[in-house]
């Protein structure tokens, strides 16, 4: 008999679970429907807290261990689904150190997607690429080239696997879709400034449908929390209320509708989104709709960002004013900030950054609603960027079904 084979995932966060991770597993199951699955979840500081909740929703048959029972494992206290034998552990998310270490405790092939160090290169079976800029990066970091695969992005499957509807043609739709991001420090500082946007958008263009596209990860709780604090003068923001059971927001005489339902609906209908950076600029690009990303600086010293430089607003005194100087140099050195921009080195989706008020990124997106032959042309553009990757998570999927197989054959080789 012929043992069920057996993947174990390591993520973090919920653009991970959401645009690796979910795809990557649907179609690890409908290849080896009964496959043994583990997902875990390693130490994030921006998520949420509510992925393995999600996750175990997405696949009521995995094991899934959250960040707690994952301590408990590296503790050598015994985990369900964390049992040493042969099967393929493959990283979508977060420290690779974590994937390289429970693969050798748990005796499993370790595989990597998009990233690696050149301290791994003898660490992982396989180097799966977005492309062949991933993966020449990848060997130029010393993965061994018979061990590089350019699989696609991940994202596209994600989407279209999770659309309910049939899509708007690029760059055709109604209303604007605003998505104010998931990370605590996201929704903590810029819930009030977005619907101070929202408000100002729908008095210059009455009648204007504006929704919220939130994550499902974020709960009531917070975005009430974030809603209701102080504004900060910075910012321009506005005070709001949850209403309607959580299903819109309010606030000095609007009501906008919140979509939190993750199926990409709302997005799909949008004639403009207006973002921040993130997974979510490379979502509206699969869905071809246009989109203006900002990136506010009014606080940069409360900025989200990787390594020390995310805690130093907590160090007395110098940690705000190095943290400002910090992230303005960071800032500086990228010439484009949304993905699909970044991936075909050119402006194609509208950016702003800098110190934006709601009135800076309103009289944008009013221009750019004003000009419906050129948000037809940009959705039709962004919705190209990506289309010869849709068939990665089936392709990376059936190449590391091979070598979980294979870890448990007497020659190993993949």
């Amino acid at each position: 008999m012929i043992a069920a084979p057996r993947v174990v995932v390591t993520t973090n966060g919920p653009g991970e679970l959401v645009g690796w991770a979910r795809p990557f597993l649907r179609a690890v199951y409908a290849r080896a429907p009964e496959a043994d699955v583990t997902v875990v979840f390693v130490p994030c500081p921006y998520a949420t807290g509510r992925e393995a909740e999600h996750a175990k929703r997405m696949f009521p048959r995995a094991n899934v261990v959250d960040p707690k029972a994952y301590a408990r494992y590296l503790f050598r206290k015994p985990v369900v689904g964390m049992h040493r034998g042969f099967g393929a552990l493959q990283y979508l998310g977060g420290d690779l150190f974590h994937a390289t270490t429970l693969a050798k405790r748990l005796g499993m092939a370790a595989l990597t997607y998009k990233f690696s160090r050149r301290d791994y290169r003898s660490s992982f079976q396989r180097f799966y690429a977005l492309d062949e800029d991933n993966a020449r990066k990848l060997r130029s970091d010393g993965a061994p080239a018979e061990r590089v695969r350019i699989v696609g992005n991940l994202v596209p499957d994600s989407v279209l696997g999770a659309l309910q509807q049939p899509l708007n043609p690029p760059g055709v739709g109604e209303g604007v879709c605003i998505l104010p991001g998931s990370r605590p420090a996201e929704i903590k500082h810029l819930m009030q400034y977005y619907l101070a946007i929202a408000k100002g958008l729908i008095e210059a263009r009455p009648g204007l449908p504006v929704t919220f596209v939130v994550s499902p990860f974020n709960s009531d709780e917070q975005l009430a929390a974030a809603l209701a604090r102080e504004p900060d003068p910075r910012y321009g923001g506005m005070r709001g209320i949850l209403a309607d059971g959580g299903a819109a927001i309010v606030g000095d005489g609007v009501r906008v509708a919140l979509d939190r339902s993750g199926n990409y609906g709302a997005l799909a209908r949008a004639a403009l989104i207006v973002t921040i950076p993130g997974t979510k600029c490379l979502e509206a690009a699969v869905l071809g709709r246009p989109m203006l990303v900002i990136v506010p600086l009014n606080r940069p010293d409360e900025v989200a960002m990787n390594g020390l430089g995310a805690y130093l607003h907590h160090v007395p005194i110098i940690g705000r004013p190095l943290k400002r100087w910090l992230v303005r140099s960071v800032e500086r050195r990228f010439r484009f900030v949304s993905q699909p921009n970044i991936d075909v080195d050119r402006m194609v989706a509208a950016e702003l950054r800098g110190v934006l008020m709601p009135s800076d990124v309103v009289a944008k997106a009013v221009e750019m609603l004003d000009r419906p032959d050129e948000l037809r042309a940009m959705g039709e553009t962004l919705s190209k960027i990506y289309a010869s990757h849709v068939g990665a998570a089936d392709r990376m999927a059936a190449d590391a079904l091979v070598v979980a197989a294979s870890s448990a054959s007497p020659s190993g080789a993949a």
